[in-house]
């Protein structure tokens, strides 16, 4: 998937994430940048292969962030999927969480969450550069913030569970061709995940458990359990205590679509371009008439 074209497009305020905020105790922060991942492999059936290198700055293709946190990140084969779909499972937390990314950068992206009394939920469209169509029940702070409110958590979910597989398959999605049980570990290393402004760090020592299939031709399903310690605020780690996420749900690798259908039903929902709202529409072909791109 291209979460550096995805991360480009969006972001300038800090989300309400439940996950990272309310749930699981991983606290947000503000973190360096990692270097971008490589373009996706070329289109091809079935699972792809890794792309030629994947490496990051460092002696560990995943490392990213400051010799502070010696992190590692969700970069190259796994995070290059067509599809996702992921239920999370925390204390007093569960989600779901949906994205397809598009041949030409366009996305679709759903989420559902609940903390205790407290639900969210939406649908977002990133439909060109800077316009996107949305519809959700929630109230928001501007038209500005909506995409960053919406889109952090599928996308730094989306990171941990590819960056997780990477870890516990060790090799490219297609080395899955059966069942397997997976394992990965650390005692020293960090997890990060971000989105455009905000990120969460896993601590060490976290330990991965779980289980691995293919689910079809194309598509790698998994199940998955990190057990982790905690950080503040400042991201320091919190003695004594540890927390458990579970993550389950399929991964698919066909190649992807070349954009939305012009047909995509967009009646009932709000439509904004450069923070401003717009009228609405019908469908993304409207839309993008719209907005001048077409």
């Amino acid at each position: 998937m291209r979460f550096a074209a995805t991360l480009q497009r969006i972001g300038r305020h800090v989300p309400l994430l439940a996950f990272a905020l309310a749930a699981s105790c991983v606290s947000a922060q503000a973190l360096p940048p990692v270097a971008a991942p490589p373009a996706s492999v070329a289109a091809s059936p079935g699972l792809p292969e890794p792309p030629a290198d994947t490496r990051l700055p460092g002696p560990d293709p995943r490392q990213c962030g400051t010799s502070k946190w010696s992190a590692l990140c969700a970069t190259g084969r796994w995070t290059q999927f067509a599809t996702i779909d992921v239920r999370v499972t925390a204390s007093g937390f569960t989600a779901t969480y949906t994205m397809e990314q598009f041949g030409n950068g366009q996305v679709h992206a759903t989420y559902r969450e609940e903390a205790g009394t407290a639900r969210r939920g939406g649908e977002i469209v990133l439909i060109d550069e800077d316009g996107f169509a949305y519809r959700s029940r929630e109230t928001f702070p501007a038209a500005d913030s909506i995409i960053d409110y919406m889109m952090s958590s599928p996308i730094m979910i989306s990171k941990l569970a590819a960056l997780l597989l990477d870890l516990g398959v060790l090799g490219p999605p297609g080395d899955v061709t059966r069942p397997q049980p997976i394992t990965a570990g650390s005692t020293t290393q960090f997890i990060r995940t971000e989105a455009p402004r905000i990120a969460a760090l896993y601590g060490p020592p976290w330990k991965l458990t779980g289980t691995v299939s293919r689910a079809g031709d194309d598509k790698v399903a998994f199940s998955l359990r990190l057990r982790f310690r905690p950080v503040d605020e400042k991201g320091k780690l919190m003695a004594g205590k540890t927390d458990t996420v579970a993550l389950e749900g399929t991964l698919s690798f066909v190649p992807q679509r070349a954009a939305l259908p012009d047909s995509f039903d967009l009646v009932g929902w709000k439509l904004v371009k450069r923070d401003e709202p717009r009228a609405g529409v019908n469908t993304i072909a409207e839309a993008l008439q719209s907005f001048g791109s077409r």
